[in-house]
């Protein structure tokens, strides 16, 4: 095979997409292959909530994730901005957790400590407080937490502005469905779909929850999980809600958008009436007043899970120069750009503000993934 790119990056989502377009930045020819088109599938389904916060359920390497991209999404949006010219929407407006049952104090009441503890800009507000936030909400709320510092960005514009920041730098983006990757002595060296060849000398996988389909590599166990939302017209909230079983985010002047369901349904990414009802469910629990809103529809994605809940960023040591870039779960918008500087620091071998070391692919023994990867 004749060298086609220094970097092959399979998958076009928001993680695959930032991965390209810093490692066209660093000066490398790379080559993105996707089965759809680009940005079509989670990256599009999701609804663009950023956390900015810890979550207390959460390991603290995973946590140091979270905080780092507050500092990191403003400056991303500029950069976007000069680049491609279109100036992505996003809005810091805060976040508001709220407890609509008193059974869910204790946890709010450990989320703020986490938290404080952290220096995140946190405050405990009483239900009094959360209808003087958001007027909208349910009046019988318990109190809950308001985070000021998180935010909301318009996911498809975000996908689509990297997507064409990437092709600027030099990317090249081509139609292809990804059978298996070809290596020789236990090296990566490119990848095959039907007939097809290409190598490179980096291959990196971010096909979401299709990464463990891939032939030929080691042992991934990502599995899709689905999950529905739906959206209304008119404005609930000025800002996300959170509640325990689902969060409403504003879109504009005029619409909100309710999610969302987690469901392992292998593949399957449908809409159904049962997990739309759960969902409008939790929505008109939150604010009661969106049960009279006019419905404008619904839609699903399959988000990639691990068994830990931690994505897998960085080389196998079964097959070098063969590096993850997924498992996401309901984090990839928020992840992309840190997880796009991790990629970038393991093949040009620049220092990393972040240890790899916990979110390696092969953190989980080797019998224990090949258990959930059927096509290996």
């Amino acid at each position: 095979m004749t060298k086609s790119a220094d970097v092959i990056v399979i998958g076009a989502g928001i993680i695959g997409a930032a991965c390209a377009w810093r490692l066209a930045q660093a000066g490398l020819r790379v080559t993105i292959l996707e089965r759809n088109a680009p940005g079509s599938q989670a990256s599009q389904a999701a609804l663009g909530v950023l956390t900015f916060h810890a979550d207390p359920e959460k390991p603290a390497c995973f946590q140091d994730l979270f905080l780092q991209n507050a500092k990191i999404y403003p400056d991303l949006i500029e950069e976007l901005a000069e680049a491609t010219g279109e100036r992505v929407s996003f809005h810091q407006d805060g976040q508001l957790h709220i407890a609509l049952h008193e059974k869910e104090l204790p946890e709010i009441e450990n989320n703020f400590k986490v938290n404080s503890d952290l220096g995140v800009n946190v405050e405990q507000v009483t239900p009094q407080e959360c209808l003087l936030i958001e007027s909208g909400i349910a009046p019988h709320n318990c109190g809950g937490l308001f985070f000021p510092e998180d935010a909301w960005v318009d996911n498809t514009a975000l996908t689509l502005g990297i997507i064409q920041a990437a092709e600027q730098a030099g990317a090249v983006f081509e139609r292809a469905n990804v059978d298996a990757i070809e290596s020789q002595n236990g090296l990566a060296t490119g990848v095959r779909w039907g007939t097809e060849r290409r190598s490179a000398g980096w291959i990196i996988l971010a096909a979401g929850c299709w990464s463990g389909q891939i032939q030929n590599t080691p042992p991934l166990p990502v599995v899709p999980v689905r999950g529905q939302a739906l959206s209304v017209a008119g404005r609930a909230a000025r800002r996300v809600i959170m509640s325990l079983n689902g969060y409403l985010v504003p879109k504009g002047e005029a619409q909100t958008m309710v999610g969302a369901t987690v469901e392992h349904v292998g593949f399957d990414n449908s809409n159904t009436l049962e997990g739309l009802r759960e969902v409008s469910t939790s929505g008109i629990e939150i604010s009661p007043r969106i049960g009279s809103f006019e419905y404008l529809g619904a839609w699903a994605g399959l988000r990639p899970a691990t068994p830990d809940q931690l994505p897998m960023i960085g080389p196998f040591a079964e097959m070098p120069k063969l590096v993850a870039a997924t498992g996401h779960f309901r984090n990839g918008i928020l992840l992309a750009p840190i997880t796009a500087q991790m990629i970038r620091s393991v093949v040009t071998g620049e220092p990393s503000s972040v240890d790899p070391s916990p979110f390696l692919p092969d953190r989980i023994p080797s019998k224990v993934r090949g258990k959930h990867n059927p096509s290996n």
